[in-house]
């Protein structure tokens, strides 16, 4: 059971990002990418307040509520969402609130963004000033602040679909938006298209609507439009659907006494053969199917042909080092702060310092910092968008909190490091997961939730960066298939 707890509900933190960032869109310039602001503030979102209630199949698991104002100086827009989840058999409330202001070209003044779970709270507030975004993430005993270049003007209306609307709204319409995404704290741009009118799904009488499909990195939805720009159903990822709704139907109809959407049993990828002593597999070979394998990585501890993946673990004695701080230079990247992994912070430099002491040998400081991060977090399922502080706070976590508090102290030792996404094996099914690599003159995966550095070859890698990389996921949960070839006796398990 503990090994269970220890899975992280990296698939929960994907329908989260998911939700949450198809909310915080810019209406498009005259030309994308220009600094050129909106001419005409009338043919900007309307002032609206909408309700949806969220479900997963026929079952409610949630409800957002969306809501946008004129202000003397331009709008004013908030979005709350909750979602009732089971995470291990036990229920879990997830609410997160976001609110902002924008001016009267729609450009972003300032935005606040709060998540909080009853066990992981957090907060973060965003002001766009003079080609800067400065971010403030707070923790519940602690801040720490990023700032983000702005080479053109950040817009952060309540919808993009707001945009078009009436006139504007005609077959293969293509928008290109630069959004920024408050729960990654980082900018990227999505598309928009406006494909056609055609019947609203499950509408009794039948209801016309324009479909519009919009793409973010991986992440796609669809949405049904009517001419005032009001949604009135959305399909995202992992089968959620939003439906529009009365506050009353929103708020308290269509639950049931536990939800039914249970995070890890539906997307578990289950095996025919099971594998044998997982937690001590050096070698493994798989077949992956129902993704595109041409986008799963390939390198010293995971080679790829075809579809076919062999993943392969070091001895320990055969894992090189070096003294600290690794002074090679290409991997600055990977040794800098970041909003979520405050590795120059005096909190997160004092645990790094207390977990390795007077250790300047790289390998043995990561098995350290491995050992630190295992015995100090309890393993405890947890809803979160975790940062390094936040975690050093709440002391448990799943598999997020564990990944992200290593790369961090690992990065203030000066070793560098990276947050790794996939799949681990677990009692006859892969799950989705979330470990680390260091580098000692290769890539080498720590999994501090398993407590293994090495990692056993059970853990599949398909995306290599922190919580804006990770929405790739979203290729592959729901689609994978993985059978089992052999391991490391050479037989399957």
């Amino acid at each position: 059971m503990r090994r269970a707890l220890s899975i992280g509900i990296v698939a929960f933190w994907l329908i989260l990002l998911g939700m949450l960032v198809r909310r915080t869109w810019r209406p498009p310039a005259a030309t994308p990418g220009s600094d050129e602001p909106l001419a005409d503030a009338a043919q900007g979102p309307a002032e609206s307040d909408e309700w949806m209630g969220v479900f997963h199949g026929a079952e409610k698991v949630g409800y957002t509520h969306q809501a946008m104002s004129a202000t003397g100086e331009g709008f004013s827009f908030s979005e709350v969402t909750l979602l009732r989840l089971t995470l291990m058999d036990a229920p879990q409330t997830v609410r997160t609130r976001l609110h902002g202001h924008v001016g009267k070209d729609y450009s972003l003044q300032d935005v606040d963004f709060e998540l909080s779970s009853g066990v992981a709270n957090l907060s973060a507030h965003a002001v766009a000033d003079a080609g800067q975004l400065r971010l403030t993430l707070h923790t519940a005993h602690d801040t720490s602040e990023q700032v983000l270049p702005l080479p053109e003007r950040v817009y952060l209306p309540s919808s993009l679909r707001a945009s078009v609307r009436g006139g504007t709204l005609a077959p293969g319409k293509r928008l290109d938006a630069l959004i920024f995404d408050p729960t990654t704290l980082s900018n990227d741009h999505m598309q928009l298209t406006v494909v056609g009118r055609e019947a609203v799904p499950q509408t009794a009488p039948t209801v016309e609507a324009w479909r519009v499909e919009e793409q973010f990195r991986s992440l796609k939805t669809t949405a049904w439009v009517d001419a005032a720009g009001v949604v009135l159903r959305e399909e995202g990822p992992m089968g959620l659907v939003l439906v529009r709704q009365t506050p009353d139907q929103a708020v308290n109809e269509g639950w049931k006494a536990q939800s039914a959407l249970d995070v890890m049993a539906s997307t578990a990828v289950p095996v025919e053969r099971p594998i044998d002593d997982a937690r001590h597999r050096v070698r493994l070979r798989v077949r992956l199917t129902g993704i595109d394998v041409n986008r799963v990585p390939s390198d010293d501890e995971q080679r790829r042909e075809g579809a076919t993946l062999t993943i392969t673990r070091p001895a320990i004695a055969a894992i090189g080092s070096y003294p600290l701080p690794y002074a090679g230079g290409v991997l600055a990247a990977d040794l800098a702060p970041t909003a979520f992994l405050q590795s120059t912070h005096p909190r997160v430099q004092a645990a790094a310092h207390a977990a390795v002491g007077d250790e300047h040998d790289a390998k043995r400081a990561v098995n350290a910092l491995n050992d630190w991060v295992y015995a100090h977090l309890r393993k405890v399922p947890t809803v979160s968008i975790p940062n390094a502080i936040q975690v050093l706070d709440m002391g448990e976590g799943d598999c997020n909190e564990h990944a992200v508090l290593f790369a961090a102290l690992a990065r203030a030792v000066g070793v560098p490091a990276r947050i790794v996404a996939g799949a681990v094996y677990l009692d006859g099914a892969f799950y989705y997961h979330a470990w680390c690599e260091v580098w000692l003159s290769r890539w080498v995966s720590v999994d501090p939730t398993f407590h293994q550095f090495p990692a056993d070859a059970t853990h599949i890698k398909f995306i290599v960066g922190g919580p804006d990389e990770q929405l790739g996921m979203m290729e592959v949960v729901g689609r994978l298939g993985v059978e089992v070839l052999d391991d490391d006796d050479g037989h399957a398990g």
